[in-house]
């Protein structure tokens, strides 16, 4: 039976073998046990509800209300969120250069470090605790600081740049954003001026591959906007911030003296469904620099003083904002093309995963990639006629040539009608389908309209070869 024993004792030795190695696993490491030594504080930021910042220049109490930081205190404003983030990440965690333990021989008196009159406290407050932090001097070396936290005995030694944070005055904590929502909830965009006027609206239709976003030009005319430029105004409105704070106790009196009885531009901005659209109405120019403009949100008393550039970025002729691309794919999504020229038309079509023309002869993929680059990047010249009730005049009702684009998995192309050259020259009329006005098309186009499937096959080795 000696080797029963023999076997307990070894499946002993491999079981405590086992659980010590786990143990010491979970064990930290010594870089590990010294930094968690070294710890302040360590708080996930969405833990806190409230923060209260003293420093020599004030007094500001900050609340995270419906998940949104706001400046509650010495008055009621919106909160400069990225501040708050970057005072919040300090705290996850906070760990010291040194730690200053209390001894009998070596006393830790709060004057000597500077805590007896902090530089500046902040407060932390969560769902379950409240903690005090107090910021004393600067140390001889480095760019650190003395901290303690109330009601415990020791003193920190940590970097400076928490304290940085914390001793700015009273507008460094409050938003400087004019539009504080984000661009995915801007729905609709409306500006008003003396010169030009437009309204913008985020279109329901899924994001095409070439487009993440549709945007639709419905003011002065209705047309596909361009989604980049539409993308650039978003951007612009997000942009706009205030270089000062002219005043937090608007009152009617005030129009005039800001230059907002008769605006120089009013925007208008509707997001998400179920709330309150927001306007800005932008006034003149401020007495003390020719670069700014006043400038007021319609739910606030203040007013602020923005760049007058930011504010050009948004004022636009229409024209500009319409599309000029006369289709939209990408070729790997083409399944089919059709390209009819004075009544010549031709077809290729892929099958499986080779194009082919409708002869069944077999098509160099590459020449029918680039080719379809060439449609897809066809841009009209200019906006002939917005709502033209005859199309025959522009040799388009028949027309002399189309170009039928069908994607993967859509029924319907994507086309354009192609007509009389205009006053005798190289580009023509043309006319997309889903849309109205009849356009100037390029002078490259008449290349495309001219091709044929023979350009487009595949060369085939010679019998030598």
């Amino acid at each position: 039976m000696k080797w029963k024993t023999t076997l307990l004792l070894l499946l002993l030795t491999v079981g405590v073998g086992a659980y010590v190695s786990l143990h010491e696993l979970k064990q930290p490491t010594p870089e590990e046990r010294s930094r968690l030594a070294n710890r302040v504080v360590n708080l996930n930021p969405e833990e806190v509800t409230g923060l209260l910042v003293t420093a020599p220049k004030g007094t500001v109490t900050l609340q995270r209300i419906s998940n949104v930081w706001q400046v509650v205190s010495p008055r009621r404003l919106r909160a400069e969120a990225p501040l708050v983030s970057r005072i919040l990440n300090h705290l996850n965690p906070l760990e010291a250069e040194h730690v200053l333990r209390q001894t009998t021989e070596r006393p830790l008196a709060p004057a000597d470090y500077g805590l007896q009159s902090p530089a500046a406290t902040l407060t932390v407050i969560t769902a379950d605790r409240t903690m005090k932090l107090l910021f004393g001097d600067a140390t001889a070396v480095g760019a650190n600081r003395y901290l303690s936290m109330e009601g415990t005995p020791v003193l920190y030694v940590v970097s400076a740049s928490l304290v940085e944070l914390l001793v700015q005055p009273l507008d460094a904590f409050r938003s400087h954003d004019l539009v504080d929502v984000t661009a995915e909830e801007i729905q609709r965009i409306t500006v008003v001026s003396p010169s030009s006027s437009y309204t913008l609206a985020r279109t329901s239709e899924p994001a095409s591959a070439t487009h993440a976003d549709r945007w639709r030009l419905t003011h002065p005319v209705d047309d596909p906007a361009d989604s980049g430029v539409a993308s650039t105004i978003v951007s612009a409105l997000r942009g706009l911030r205030a270089e000062r704070f002219l005043t937090d106790e608007f009152t009617e009196g005030d129009l005039a003296r800001f230059g907002l009885a008769a605006p120089y531009a009013t925007i208008t901005i509707a997001v998400t469904e179920g709330d309150p659209p927001l306007e800005l109405v932008i006034g003149k120019v401020t007495e003390d620099n020719d670069q700014r403009r006043t400038a007021k949100r319609s739910d606030e008393p203040t007013v602020f003083a923005v760049a007058s550039a930011k504010v050009e970025e948004l004022l636009r002729d229409p024209q500009e904002l319409r599309s000029r691309a006369c289709f939209d794919f990408f070729a790997s999504q083409v399944a089919k093309l059709q390209v009819s020229w004075e009544g010549a038309p031709w077809t290729i079509e892929r099958q499986q995963k080779t194009w082919k023309a409708s002869d069944g002869t077999e098509l160099d993929d590459a020449e029918v990639e680039e080719f379809l680059w060439k449609i897809r990047d066809i841009t009209l010249t200019r906006f002939v006629e917005d709502a033209p009730q005859d199309l025959a005049r522009y040799g388009l009702d028949p027309a002399k040539g189309t170009i039928r684009v069908w994607l993967t998995g859509q029924s319907d192309p994507q086309g354009l009608s192609v007509g009389e050259t205009i006053d005798g020259g190289a580009t023509r009329y043309g006319w997309m389908s889903g849309r109205a006005e009849v356009v100037e098309l390029p002078e490259s186009l008449n290349e495309i309209l001219t091709a044929t499937p023979e350009a487009l096959k595949a060369v085939m080795p010679s019998a030598s070869e």
